[in-house]
């Protein structure tokens, strides 16, 4: 397993680049094998692969903020899903069985990536955040108060999931329209 972005710039940029660049390169891994300029528009994406693998993490910092403000009492955990992708949450709390069972439908890189690497759906969820930047885990309560804070920072938002009792360690379960996945 790889971290993502590096997966990312193995399996879509051209070997010309390891070649131009051997400094970029794992010497033990296999380099770029994939079959993209750094600047060529793809419709699928609507930008530049470059584009499509720089584009900036999202800064969530003043969002949360705002949410904690008023709901501190009610968010019972917050996951930058950055590094682990959608099993990131795996480290938050004991005994917990995290249940994703409508997620955000990955954004057109993630299956570009998924196509091209030649990796499995679940080794997608756990290398990419597959579109789900950041988790906020708050009582039902709150949700929808959280989603109206969070949709005026101009992000988008919904349920993705649950929380529910685990015996022993956390687990995770995933259910997307590419399979449904168990993690520990």
């Amino acid at each position: 397993m790889c971290n993502g972005i590096t997966l990312a710039r193995h399996c879509l940029m051209r070997n010309e680049y390891g070649r131009k660049y051997p400094e970029l390169l794992d010497p033990n891994g296999r380099g770029y094998y994939g079959r993209f300029a750094f600047d060529e528009y793809l419709d699928e994406l609507d930008m530049t692969v470059g584009e499509a693998i720089l584009s900036p993490t999202r800064i969530f910092a003043p969002v949360i903020v705002r949410i904690l403000k008023k709901h501190w009492r009610d968010v019972t955990g917050l996951i930058h899903n950055t590094g682990g992708g959608q099993t990131k949450c795996l480290r938050l709390g004991k005994n917990i069985r995290y249940v994703k069972d409508d997620p955000i439908d990955p954004d057109p890189v993630f299956r570009l990536i998924q196509k091209e690497a030649k990796v499995g759906w679940r080794e997608m969820f756990e290398d990419f955040n597959m579109g789900t930047g950041f988790e906020i885990i708050v009582k039902r309560g709150s949700v929808d108060d959280v989603i109206s804070i969070t949709e005026r920072f101009g992000l988008g938002a919904k349920v993705i999931g649950r929380c529910e009792r685990s015996d022993g360690r956390n687990r995770l379960t995933i259910k997307s329209k590419y399979g449904k996945f168990e993690y520990r």
